[in-house]
């Protein structure tokens, strides 16, 4: 037999081979190495110029400027605002160390032998919130931009400015970077370079904007004192950077320093291979930004670190922290500063809040923590993350061990797995990429990613095992919708007709109460439960339309494929709304949490449907909740989370809400029926194993294996032969119920009596007291009557029914529970 090959994987072949070989685009017009080159003469002479410059000769009210770019008259910045700023970063440090600022200003702090409780290495983290400073100024966006550059992107003018605050206050978070032996420092430890990732949003803008960006400076590790600038080719803010101080001791000091920094990083600049355009870049990305960039808005901070309040050697703590020796550490000094900053381009001003313009109780500026607190605790959250997985799983395995047989696996809903087994991949790839954030975590990380991976195929093996047992009822429910309805055919008169049969194979069993023929033959049906005609093939002369089943591993192929599309385009659409605007990040993860926590939906849909009861054990319904839910609490309650994510109690309120819900829902179709709060006719009809009986005057239409009655002259008081009447009558003093509308039968499973509600004959319903109180409904729950009308106790029955989905009287298939 021939066999046909699918020509589009050749053709994709051809054309990603005509894609690598095709030649790239030349740009004859653009000549990036001899800007390269015009770039580094001109940090050269940026340097030279802040070697021969001295303090005070950069001050726009005296009307002196530097030929630097952004620091020229033509420039349009507002630097006017500077001596401002300043004397405000005076006013916050001097409140914060109080006398001990003179010595810092002056110089004499290290001979004085002043030793502020201050940590000298900031790698770490604070937040807190901005507010808008009243030194503001409002500035045209003509005046925004630099005359002397033209921007590369020819677009660029008609975008607006990023990191333009125009609201009155917003969220901030700064991340320092001061790895020892990898920045450099002066001889005696008194100026150290230090960069910082500044996250700062708006809340008064549309949908909350945000930025990322990074700025680079000088810290002064005895007194706590930072200054940070962006550099771009709009503004050379590094090599402004001395002439930003706030004193002239300070401005020496940090032009010393940057004066040795900047040139090393010039001279590794020239021996890079590839162009590096700006060593002091602010995208957050690192990329070039002298590549079109786009407008954006200039920023300078002023930091000041609060010292310690407790008794504290800080150099010790520090050498703790970073180099544990298990030494009991028990207190740690707050990682806490203050902050004034200022746009030179966009004019605005804004301040950390806190006191003194806000009381303590309402905000203390910026607090964090030192990177090794912070890796400690992001090690801490790994560990109790691999709790919950690790109880996760043991719940999964308890249950797949409850549904071992076919029986079982039917009630179990396909869609609640594939949902878990979905957040539990989607848990794996964040695992696997999280180690950018938390880089000294990363061995932890990758060993609970695999525990994310094992549980994601389990319930994999889970779901080939539903879908297995499931393909012979989507069958039979494809042949039911196939199928025409048979047209009824005329019966012939008899004196003594008898009732239609119902053994429909397409169809549902009667009710227990309705008049039934004589049982068929019992048929045994095969251990795997599978109906034989579901295996039938077409014959020329059958119209029957039954046809054989479709492999079930070939269509779980399929929905493998669909599982990890799926998985990735839900991936990368969270990576994209991370990155959004804070009002549509939030909408997402809220939705998707929504969503995520809607997993016991489909097996209360599925309970619906089939009218069954008892899929999941109580205790892995309960603890898969409180497991999933215990991840998604840390995120929307804990403030200080390793992920930074803002904290929202009505949110979570709602989501807990949501499952306790679907918790009360499953335990209502446990205890009043699956289709208690279901109106007729909503669901497709289904065999109620819970009836209540009625009696009639010939006793045809009550079960067998009557043991005793209410009334003993009633003429169904039996329904077995004249052989066992006299066995009866015997037992009846013993077994006779003390109610009346009652009735005593023989469970066969455990040999023990069942006492039965039953409506007298010619009695309606309503006219029966109690029949419709809350009690009768619990009484109703305690028996279960098959189709072929034998009782059984309800928990003998649906031990029964776990393996086997037969009478255990006369071996008649039953439908399922």
């Amino acid at each position: 037999m021939e066999v046909r090959r699918d020509p589009r994987s050749f053709l994709f072949f051809i054309i990603l081979l005509l894609l690598i070989n095709s030649p790239e685009p030349q740009t004859t017009t653009y000549n990036a190495r001899a800007r390269y080159e015009e770039l580094i003469e001109r940090e050269y002479y940026q340097l030279d110029l802040l070697n021969r410059t001295s303090y005070g000769d950069f001050d726009a009210k005296k009307d002196k400027w530097l030929n630097v770019t952004g620091l020229r008259d033509e420039d349009g910045f507002a630097w006017e605002l500077l001596d401002p700023v300043r004397q405000r970063a005076k006013e916050q440090s001097e409140r914060v160390l109080g006398d001990r600022w003179r010595s810092i200003i002056d110089g004499t702090l290290e001979d004085e032998g002043h030793d502020i409780p201050v940590y000298k290495n900031l790698s770490g983290y604070v937040q807190g919130e901005w507010v808008r400073s009243p030194l503001s100024r409002v500035q045209h966006p003509s005046d925004m931009g630099n005359s002397s550059m033209i921007p590369d992107n020819p677009f660029a003018h008609l975008v607006d400015f990023d990191r333009n605050l125009t609201g009155m206050g917003g969220p901030l978070r700064l991340h320092f970077t001061e790895l020892e032996d990898k920045m450099r420092r002066n001889n005696n430890k008194t100026v150290s370079e230090i960069s910082a990732k500044v996250v700062i949003g708006d809340d008064d803008s549309f949908g909350g904007n945000w930025w990322e960006f990074v700025a680079h400076g000088v810290h002064f590790p005895n007194s706590g004192t930072t200054v940070l600038t962006t550099t771009s080719d709009r503004y050379a803010g590094i090599f402004a950077l001395p002439h930003l101080q706030t004193s002239e001791h300070l401005y020496s000091s940090s032009q010393k320093f940057l004066n040795w920094t900047i040139h090393e990083a010039i001279q590794r600049q020239e021996s890079r291979v590839f162009p590096l355009w700006n060593p002091w870049t602010s995208s957050a990305e690192g990329n070039n930004e002298g590549l079109f960039q786009g407008h954006h808005c200039e920023f300078v901070l002023y930091l000041q670190e609060f010292p310690s309040q407790h008794s504290v050697d800080m150099e010790w703590l520090e050498h703790e922290l970073r180099y544990p020796t298990g030494a009991p550490v028990t207190q740690h000094a707050q990682f806490s500063m203050s902050m004034v900053g200022f746009s030179p381009d966009c004019g605005f001003v804004i301040e950390s809040k806190g006191p003194p313009g806000f009381p303590p109780s309402e905000a203390i500026h910026l607090v964090g923590s030192k990177a090794e607190d912070y890796n400690n605790r992001a090690r801490h959250s790994i560990i109790a993350f691999s709790v919950a997985l690790a109880f996760q799983l043991w719940f999964l395995i308890k249950q797949m061990k409850e549904t071992a047989t076919p029986s079982m696996r039917s009630r179990v809903s396909f869609y609640t797995i594939a949902m878990m087994a979905l957040g539990d991949g989607f848990t794996f790839l964040i695992l696997i990429f999280m180690y950018l954030f938390l880089t000294t975590s990363q061995l932890a990380l990758y060993s609970i990613a695999f525990m994310a991976l094992f549980s994601v195929l389990t319930h994999l093996r889970f779901l080939m095992d539903i879908w297995s047992v499931q393909a012979a009822e989507r069958a039979r429910l494809d042949r039911q919708q196939a199928s025409p309805a048979p047209a009824p055919t005329p019966q012939p008169a008899a004196s003594n007709p008898t009732p239609a049969s119902s053994d429909n194979d397409e169809g549902l069993p009667l009710p227990a109460t309705a008049p039934r023929p004589r049982p068929p033959t019992p048929i045994i049906i095969a251990p795997d439960q599978d109906d034989p005609s579901e295996d039938m093939t077409p014959t020329p002369g059958n119209n029957t339309t039954t046809t054989t089943n479709t492999n079930p591993r070939a269509e779980l192929g399929a929905l493998y494929s669909r599982f990890c599309l799926l998985l990735i385009v839900v991936f990368f659409i969270t990576i994209q709304f991370a990155t959004a605007r804070a009002a549509y990040r939030s909408i997402y993860f809220n939705t998707i949490s929504f969503l995520y926590l809607s997993f016991w939906v489909p097996q209360i849909y599925r309970n619906v449907m089939r009218n069954c009861r008892k899929a999941l054990r109580w205790d892995y319904v309960a603890g898969t909740s409180v497991v999933r839910l215990a991840p998604v609490a840390y995120f929307y309650l804990k403030e200080d989370n390793v992920l930074f994510a803002k904290t929202d109690w009505t949110g979570f309120a709602v989501l807990v809400g949501w499952v306790w819900v679907q918790l009360l829902a499953l335990v209502s179709q446990e205890v009043l029926g699956p289709r208690f709060f279901v109106k007729e006719g909503w669901a497709p009809p289904a065999y109620d194993y819970h009836p209540i009986l009625r009696e009639d005057e010939e006793g045809a239409t009550m079960p067998l294996h009557v043991t005793t009655s209410t009334s003993p002259g009633s003429p169904s008081t039996t329904a077995l032969d004249a052989s066992s009447s006299s066995a009866e009558e015997s037992t009846k003093s013993s077994a006779e119920s003390k109610n009346k509308g009652r009735k005593v039968f023989d469970c066969s499973i455990c040999a023990q009596d069942i006492e039965v509600p039953v409506i007298p004959a010619g009695a309606e319903e309503a006219s029966v007291a109690g029949m419709g109180s809350t009690s009768m409904i619990l009484q109703r729950r305690q028996y279960m009557v098959t189709p072929c009308r034998h009782v059984f106790h309800t928990a003998c029955l649906e031990g029964w029914m776990r393996y086997r989905l037969m009478c255990p009287n006369c071996r008649e298939s039953l439908p399922p529970l």
